[in-house]
């Protein structure tokens, strides 16, 4: 059992922290694309985009189309914040690895408690 126990530990853990790894990156990345302007064009061309056919057939015309006023407006507002994401980045990452650091002491946590449940059951038994 205390194999178990500890085996899940680890699978937990590796998937916790290729899960931090994973929303780093996305936020290194994000914070890129906004910077470098390329959100904003983007928002211009989504705005291009007609829309298919059959989205007709679910959503007003008119309201497609105030999405699409409201995806430029909105990456427009993105170019405002381009200061602020630079410092966004500085600490959303501390943050991460924290929260990262955080969960794996928990999964410790409850690994050692299952461990010891599981120890005090096997001595229960006499098996220990």
């Amino acid at each position: 059992m205390k194999i178990i126990v500890w085996a899940a530990f680890g699978v937990l853990a590796v998937v916790w922290t290729l899960g931090a790894l994973i929303v780093v990156e996305l936020v290194q990345w994000g914070a890129q694309f906004i910077a470098s302007g390329a959100a904003t064009e983007l928002g211009r061309s989504a705005a291009q985009w007609p829309a298919p056919a059959w989205l007709a057939l679910w959503l007003d015309p008119a309201a497609i189309k105030a999405v699409q006023e409201g995806l430029v407006t909105g990456f427009e507002a993105f170019r405002s914040a381009l200061p602020w994401v630079g410092s966004a980045v500085g600490w959303l990452v501390p943050l991460v690895w924290t929260s990262w650091g955080v969960g794996v002491a928990l999964l410790l946590a409850m690994a050692g408690g299952a461990h010891w449940l599981a120890s005090r059951k096997t001595r229960a038994l006499g098996n220990g």
